[in-house]
């Protein structure tokens, strides 16, 4: 009954969380963000909801510190819409539940919704395994913007919006 309902909440969020949405970011220092540091995650299921209601709500994401586990999930927003701190880092391993099927479903899940940076630095770094494996700042900025760089200026391509992240110095 349980894997019925973790299969069934995948194929959900496989259909609606793959959001590749072209939205203008916010500032590091507007009410509008959202920052992680020192998160140690929790279930896949709960974090693939709230990166979603994320998505949905416009809301930014500022990683300043620790983002491990499901945490990492908040990679999917869309890079438009997130900057990375130094000091930032990602700890990545392979889920562990109630069983090893059901694991197996999560992880797909996870691997299908990173973006493309994310599954190469994962293969290149021997794939989700039960060992945590660290992605750091240095590798990360080169794919978001770093907070820093953030300011208040109006982005080209997002009608409308007050906030875009600077190009990188």
């Amino acid at each position: 009954m349980i894997r019925m309902a973790i299969k069934v909440a995948v194929l959900f969020l496989t259909a609606i969380v793959p959001m590749k949405a072209t939205v203008a970011s916010a500032s590091s220092w507007h009410p509008n963000v959202y920052t992680v540091g020192h998160d140690t995650g929790g279930y896949v299921i709960d974090y693939a909801l709230k990166m979603r209601k994320m998505e949905r709500s416009g809301r930014a994401i500022r990683f300043s510190g620790r983002c491990d586990s499901a945490c990492t999930l908040f990679l999917a927003l869309p890079e438009a819409k997130a900057c990375v701190s130094r000091g930032a880092a990602f700890g990545f391993h392979l889920p562990s539940g109630s069983s090893a099927g059901d694991n197996r479903l999560a992880a797909n899940f996870m691997l299908k919704t990173y973006p493309a940076w994310v599954r190469r630095w994962l293969a290149q770094n021997g794939g989700l395994t039960s060992q945590l494996k660290v992605m750091h700042f240095d590798y990360a900025s080169r794919y978001l913007p770093e907070c820093a760089t953030v300011r208040n200026v109006r982005h080209p391509s997002s009608a409308g919006s007050q906030y875009a992240f600077a190009d990188r110095d």
